[in-house]
């Protein structure tokens, strides 16, 4: 392979003196042109990217999560290595995305929580503080797997443990060594794990590690910037003094959605876009320059709001909260605690029906241009950037920052709470779920593999809302929900494959199949948590008719059932299927009608029909 090559020419030969500490302002500049070093090869990563999934996203992620790093980090005069190493672990947890940008984000995390009490890094605390970073990232994966960034974060910071017992005393000597290491351990990486042995590639994540490592000792060796062109990303400070939502805040009911984005240009005009936004909400603050602008709006259509401000920039860190969930709560501030939140994840398709469900999203981008699921786009929006676009979307999980902000807030409002997400085999939902339970000590949370997505995941996350409030305990709440992924199963026609391969959700040898012989496969999540085709229809006409026929087998006369059906706009369908089903079977109570979730619509495309079935269980 030629990584290890390509690696040392990245790498300049180093004739300097010798460097005995590290300070807050030295790590700082060490840490951006980490950063820049890896944004730059960010295209390369996603080329390599088969690990979890073939999903071509991981240089997008990993670059996104150490931007917010690169952001808390330019303009830092922070003098002390714990104070500034506080503020980059963060913002590296409120900014990470996808698989390798979470366990980045928790290795920094990690390496401040080792500098604690140091005000100067010396040969010792530095080797210590890595290691803790390796540690802390491993012990956040539920199950770590070998040949990945894992492998390279242990590898490294035990080579740099190794040198330093050795009697090195050089920070220079030392990460040098401990990059040689990285390097190796990152060739190594196809020989522990198999995917990547059959695909002629190093692990995505680990490489960009790697390629992080090449800017860190490249300034180290340099001792300037002159190659990290900080002029053009500086980030200015465009915040308000607005000071967010207080308890104590009268909150506007008009509007649900606290609504907020940040709007990069040139020349924008600041009047006209407050003249445009003020029609669609109120307590609206556009503030910062002509380059940069932050918009802050309460608004029942953030979508529209993202839309109207892509016409004058680029539009980038964008949050939608729902304030009437807020507001309930804090509106009960002298009550006692409510018993258990439920909380799940934007891949659960359901109607909340004023159930005090709370959903954090999934992002997916188009090319540089970022999207929070169910909030920035409307269907048909995403629909048309499918169709249109230069990019097809690429997914990624809710950050750990993510959840442990819901999880934060809940907190101090519910005595426990429930958190129930996609299987952990399709997603890295789950996973960040977990960690952010960690993160949150103080709080009883309890995270659920529901084994289920969609319609199916809505069907069980409703009755488990249903159980709280008809006053269950947590333990009955849990008792209730186990019962319900055993009684509820997901059914899935796509009316064709190209987005499921593209998303790196399934074997392209499926698809050539399937469209040799003219084939729908019904695709279902097994019992091992992975998705797959569990039968197939001829031809793409009468398809409700078909998926009629096919519930036949798995609809029992004798039992009562509750179906949901989300489709992808094909709404159409989606009626025609349950007018049929009611027309069959006389031992259905409901069947619900949704739309499809963009984030998982990005992987099954438009003319989708998800089917939802679970026997009917009493509260």
């Amino acid at each position: 392979m030629e990584n290890l090559e390509e690696n040392k020419k990245l790498l300049k030969i180093p004739i300097r003196k010798k460097i005995n500490y590290m300070d807050g302002l030295r790590l700082n500049r060490a840490i951006i042109s980490g950063v820049k070093s890896l944004i730059s090869r960010q295209e390369y990563l996603n080329k390599i990217n088969v690990f979890p999934v073939p999903d071509g996203d991981t240089g997008t992620n990993m670059a996104f999560t150490l931007s917010a790093v690169m952001e808390a980090s330019i303009g830092q005069i922070e003098p002390r290595v714990d104070v500034y190493t506080k503020i980059i672990s963060d913002a590296a947890i409120d900014g990470a995305r996808g698989n390798s940008g979470v366990l980045m984000a928790q290795f920094l995390v990690g390496f401040g929580e080792g500098c604690e009490g140091i005000e100067k890094l010396d040969c010792h605390t530095l080797v210590k503080a890595f290691k803790n970073g390796s540690i802390s990232a491993r012990e956040a994966m539920e199950d770590p797997k070998e040949g990945t960034i894992l492998t390279i974060f242990q590898d490294f910071s035990d080579e740099i443990n190794h040198a330093v017992e050795n009697g090195t005393q050089d920070l220079y000597e030392i990460m040098k060594i401990g990059y040689k290491a990285a390097c190796k351990s990152l060739e190594e990486t196809p020989q522990k794990l198999k995917i990547l042995k059959k695909a002629g590639v190093v692990d995505a994540g680990a490489q960009g590690f790697v390629d992080f490592l090449t800017g860190v000792l490249n300034f180290i060796e340099d001792g300037s910037l002159k190659d990290v062109d900080i002029s053009n990303i500086a980030v200015k400070n465009t915040e308000s003094n607005h000071d967010g939502h207080h308890i104590d805040e009268e909150i506007d009911i008009n509007y649900r959605y606290c609504t907020e984005c940040r709007v990069k240009g040139s020349n924008m005009d600041k009047k006209e876009l407050r003249q445009k936004l003020k029609k669609i909400g109120d307590s609206l603050i556009v503030a910062g320059s002509k380059d940069r602008i932050h918009v802050h709006i309460h608004s029942n259509k953030p979508a529209q709001v993202f839309s109207m401000c892509e016409r004058f920039g680029d539009v980038d860190e964008q949050k939608a909260d729902d304030m009437f969930h807020q507001q309930q709560l804090l509106n009960t501030k002298n009550i006692e605690k409510r018993s258990v939140a439920i909380v799940t994840d934007s891949a659960s398709d359901f109607m909340d029906d004023n159930l005090n469900i709370y959903v954090v999203p999934l992002r997916y981008n188009f090319g540089s241009k970022g999207y929070i699921d169910k909030v920035s786009q409307t269907s048909s929006e995403f629909y048309k950037e499918l169709r249109d676009g230069k990019y097809h979307p690429q997914t990624s999980q809710p950050s750990a920052g993510d959840f442990k902000k819901q999880y934060q807030f809940l907190s101090s409002h519910y005595q426990t709470i429930i958190s129930l997400h996609i299987p952990k085999k399709l997603s890295g939902t789950y996973q960040s779920a977990k960690n952010a339970s960690k993160q949150t000590p103080d709080a009883k949370i309890t995270v659920i593999d529901t084994n289920n997505a969609s319609v199916a995941n809505g069907l069980i996350v409703k009755y488990a809302a249903k159980l709280v409030k008809a006053g269950k305990s947590h333990e009955q709440v849990l008792s209730g929900i186990n019962l319900a992924i055993e009684k509820t199963k997901i059914y899935v026609v796509l009316d064709n494959l190209n987005s499921a391969v593209k998303g790196g959700r399934l074997n392209p040898t499926v698809k050539l199949i399937s469209d040799f012989l003219n084939l729908k496969p019904i695709m279902s999540i097994k019992k091992d948590g992975t998705l797959g085709p569990i039968g197939a229809m001829w031809g793409k006409k009468n398809v409700p008719n078909k998926i009629a026929n096919f519930l036949n087998k798995k609809i029992d006369p004798n039992i009562t059932y509750d179906i949901a059906i989300a489709h992808s706009i094909c709404e159409e369908s989606a009626e025609h299927l349950r007018k049929i089903l009611y027309d069959k079977y006389s031992n259905i109570k409901s069947i619900s009608i949704l739309e499809l979730g963009c984030a998982l619509g990005s992987h099954t495309g438009p003319g989708t029909l998800a089917v939802g079935l679970q026997e009917h269980l009493s509260i």
